[in-house]
């Protein structure tokens, strides 16, 4: 059996992913999912309908991207993403956070601008700027990735920035 990420094209969330496991080496299909008409088969693997989802090659089914991430630095901790020591480990985490949060929110101020809802447009637009204000000087702090080293938490942020931008310009830049 091989290795199978189901994942859509556009989701920040399996793209972090995606760059995880190419940068831990790790070979793997790419199933891509239409999310507004999801398959009997995909609707199997990931009954909540939600990428990314990883089918092992041993044929364990992992759901969620900070999930995974986790399930692929224990499975296959050659190459660590999410640091070493718990100081590592929660910094790493933190700024994925960040990089998530822009995600959502550059994802909430998509469907905002389609309903044409300006106050939600607004908040959207508001939280994007400060994260990225607060990324822009942890990167000029550290002079290079985020944590010290590139990790999981870089990952995250260039996905989110790179959705950003994908839906709302590239007027958006770290």
């Amino acid at each position: 059996m091989s290795r199978t990420l189901h994942l859509s094209p556009r989701s920040p969330y399996a793209r972090k992913v995606a760059m995880m496991m190419l940068e831990k080496g790790l070979s793997f299909e790419r199933s891509f999912v239409d999310l507004g008409n999801r398959s009997p088969e995909f609707v199997a693997v990931s009954p909540i309908g939600k990428v990314p989802v990883l089918v092992d090659e041993d044929g364990t089914t992992v759901i969620d991207s900070t999930v995974l991430a986790e399930y692929m630095e224990d499975r296959y901790p050659e190459v660590r993403l999410r640091g070493k020591g718990w100081e590592a480990r929660l910094a790493v985490r933190q700024v994925e956070e960040y990089g998530d949060h822009l995600a959502d929110q550059a994802v909430a101020l998509f469907f905002a601008k389609q309903r044409a809802d300006a106050a939600a447009c607004a908040k959207s637009e508001g939280v994007i700027s400060r994260v990225l204000d607060m990324l822009d000087q942890s990167a000029d702090a550290t002079g290079g990735p985020f944590c010290g080293d590139f990790s999981y938490a870089d990952c995250a942020v260039i996905s989110a920035v790179g959705y950003l931008e994908i839906r709302h310009g590239e007027g958006w830049k770290v």
